[in-house]
């Protein structure tokens, strides 16, 4: 399944709700299991970003769906990338 990383930034509204977050995560987990997903590794971050998030999901569509709607709460928002396996990358990179 394809994996894709998820970097989370708090709006003002989610952090006026901060004391809610370990609410918030089980939402987020079910949602993204709903969509087909595994929520692969979560980590809180200290920087220009609060929360990355690394999940399979079965293609692009159900990870939007997924995204969107968390987002949707207007207390968070999110920037994904696609990640490859290291194996696939180093494969692909003696290709070329």
């Amino acid at each position: 399944m394809p994996i894709y990383v998820t970097l989370w930034r708090y709006t003002r509204d989610g952090l006026m709700d901060i004391g809610n977050t370990e609410k918030r995560f089980g939402a987020v987990k079910k949602i993204i299991e709903k969509q087909g997903g595994k929520l692969l590794q979560i980590y809180g971050l200290v920087g220009e970003y609060d929360v990355i998030t690394v999940v399979e999901m079965p293609n692009k569509s159900a990870l939007a769906t997924a995204v969107f709607k968390i987002c949707s709460s207007g207390r968070i928002t999110a920037k994904t990338l696609s990640a490859l396996p290291i194996e696939e990358f180093l494969s692909i990179t003696k290709e070329i």
